[in-house]
């Protein structure tokens, strides 16, 4: 019988590197003891905090949120030093919105002047950094429709993602008033339900006339063919030809992005899931046999898909 042989000295010798390293601000060689510490022992409160400092020093941000949002919800003891960390990741991170919000919430809170005083200068860093967000994207909204199909989908993006609802108006007059690519209607649809948008919205999308209120709506995410259809889909993919299941997402998504709001609503769930099952397998040479589909429903399902 194989026995464990300890090594006692082990976990104080990879401390005493840890904080040699630490001192001499050699943080890449740090990093690289930490990883092999964790893999022997577990961490304390003092190491944890020593290496949020680590990553925060190696640039590795995500990390450090991750690694700082486990410890505030572990209740850790240096609470005031570990929020610090976490808002410095979001902020490199680029999370300006985020950082805003998180300072409102615990600027209030029974923490530490000096915690407070480190974390206000953060916030304003991050309300500049949305201001000039804001700016920018203003002037692209000013020249939208003469401005490329690619930087329109990133800024709406970037607009979602940082939940930077002032342009409502401007984004609810460009839907009605330009002709747009349906992916860039599918987010201006988004980023106005996210701002709670609740007038009206009249457009034409993929030869249809639409009114819409987009506070009503439930999201791409959140669709019939997102939630109903697309999951089956894939179950019978992942039986009849695995191979082929990440191309099918990736065109399965995309229409579910074009098609929003619209849904087929001249084929019943089935029928559409027998539709596509048919259709991936013609795309994509999958060596099944999906004839349950009469001419018919097909013909309706060909013809919406070549709208998109």
């Amino acid at each position: 019988m194989s026995e464990i042989i300890p090594f006692p000295k082990l976990k104080n010798q990879l401390i005493q590197n840890i904080n040699t390293a630490i001192q001499k601000e050699q943080f890449d060689e740090a990093y690289q003891v930490f990883e092999l510490y964790e893999q022997h022992f577990a961490m304390d409160e003092d190491l944890s905090l020593k290496k949020c400092e680590v990553l925060k020093a190696c640039g590795h941000y995500l990390e450090l949120r991750e690694e700082a949002s486990i410890l505030l919800n572990q209740g850790h003891d240096y609470y005031d030093k570990i929020v610090i960390y976490f808002v410095e990741s979001l902020y490199y991170l680029e999370q300006y919105q985020t950082v805003v919000e998180i300072i409102n919430q615990i600027k209030d809170e029974n923490i530490e002047h000096s915690t407070r005083m480190a974390l206000l200068p953060i916030q304003d860093m991050a309300k500049d950094k949305l201001n000039q967000r804001q700016l920018k994207a203003s002037e692209i909204l000013r020249a939208f429709k003469e401005t490329q199909f690619e930087e329109q989908i990133n800024l709406l993006i970037d607009l979602i993602d940082n939940h930077l609802g002032v342009f409502n108006l401007t984004l609810a007059q460009i839907i009605e008033n330009e002709t747009l690519h349906p992916n860039v209607q599918s987010l201006i649809l988004e980023y106005l339900r996210l701002s709670e948008w609740s007038a009206e919205v009249k457009f034409e999308k993929l030869n249809e006339f639409l009114t819409v209120n987009p506070i009503e709506l439930d999201g791409i995410e959140r669709t019939n063919l997102n939630k109903n259809i697309i999951p089956k889909v894939i179950d019978q993919l992942e039986i009849d030809s695995p191979s082929s299941i990440e191309l099918a997402k990736s065109l399965l998504n995309q229409h579910a992005i074009v098609m929003y709001p619209i849904d087929f609503s001249e084929l019943e769930d089935e029928t559409l899931i027998a539709c596509y099952l048919k259709l991936l397998s013609e795309r994509f040479i999958i060596d099944a046999s999906y004839n349950s589909v009469n001419q018919a429903d097909w013909d309706k399902f060909i013809d919406f898909i070549e709208k998109l």
